[in-house]
């Protein structure tokens, strides 16, 4: 896993070092949403937009470096920020209401992707022989994919204090911060006078892992017992209280369902309750617009494009005939 992150920094390396030709750099700010087995609508966990829960939106952000390898292809190297949240509080449905699990992750993404340009167009604004005739705005529509590094650390909110889910194993397993993702989806970019860029990109992410929300699978209350936890230094019950956050919600409260997200006091012939749904990953999207600033640059692509426009326009001026 950490050759796979060194290797996409290095490929980010050439976006600082070889700025003389065609490149664009800047950043972008949306939103993003998050998939996976906390909160969700009113049914069991499900994939894509259907189980999407609008209030968890949170915050997105990246800094980029894009490069034109051909006039229709751009290799794009990014850092983004996510923050991704979801709340079993906010289900409909009764057996992930009575979960009662949340949390929240703060990740970092290091990714490479290409952009393959099927629709373009460009226009020269203004009429000619008038001052400002030259502007132009080209427009750009693309789809891209690619892959990228991702740092994950789902917190939750234990005793008025965030903490590393991670840290307890509150399902018995252990699972790393880093996880391969495999981002893809769409965008368009304006490009005025050359140089000033705007773009708006719609991005999903496919990932490998199911513990963004550190719920996958089931858990056992008796491996908890008796355990010294990261919080205090006497012997406590937190992993089992973190595994296990249905005790919390007061008696007889509305909406708690007896079957507890299909809990148990046996799962499949053993002592396991049932805590989430190992049968999908979790995945995220992202929705951003961008501000970049293109360097404008000397290659063949460049010369072939804007020929007509280094040369400045030569205005004839007509000689006046006297009369007599």
């Amino acid at each position: 896993m950490k050759k796979i992150i060194l290797f996409l920094g290095i490929m980010s390396l050439p976006t600082i070092g070889f700025s003389q030709f065609k490149w664009d750099i800047g950043g972008s700010i949306g939103a993003s949403n998050y998939l996976g087995d906390i909160g969700g609508k009113d049914k069991p966990r499900r994939d894509y937009f259907t189980d999407m829960n609008l209030s968890q939106t949170r915050t997105a952000a990246s800094v980029f470096g894009r490069y034109k390898l051909t006039p229709s292809i751009s290799l794009k190297s990014s850092l983004n920020y996510v923050r991704i949240q979801g709340n079993d509080a906010l289900s409909p449905y009764p057996a992930r209401f009575s979960r009662n699990l949340s949390f929240r992750n703060n990740m970092f993404e290091l990714g490479e992707t290409v952009e393959y340009y099927f629709y373009k167009s460009s226009d020269m604004t203004g009429r000619p022989g008038l001052k400002g005739s030259r502007k132009r705005v080209d427009f750009r529509t693309y789809v891209f994919a690619g892959v990228a590094g991702l740092y994950s650390n789902p917190q939750a909110n234990y005793k008025n204090k965030w903490v590393n889910l991670r840290d307890y194993k509150t399902e018995n397993v252990a699972y790393g911060p880093i996880t391969i993702v495999v981002p893809a989806g769409l965008g368009f970019t304006y490009t005025i006078n050359r140089h000033y860029r705007l773009g708006f990109e719609f991005g999903f992410r496919q990932t490998f892992t199911d513990y963004l929300d550190d719920v996958s699978t089931t858990y056992s209350p008796e491996v908890f017992k008796d355990e010294k936890g990261p919080i205090g230094s006497q012997y406590t019950t937190d992993r089992a209280a973190l595994a296990n956050r249905n005790v919390e919600l007061a008696a007889g409260a509305s909406k708690i369902s007896p079957a507890n997200y299909g809990w148990s006091e046996e799962f499949n012939g053993s002592k396991l309750n049932q805590r989430g749904d190992d049968t999908h990953n979790d995945n995220y999207l992202t929705a951003t617009v961008s501000f970049s600033y293109v360097i404008k640059g000397k290659n063949k692509f460049y010369k072939q494009k804007y020929k007509s426009l280094s040369k400045r326009r030569k205005v004839v001026k007509r000689k006046s005939r006297a009369k007599f």
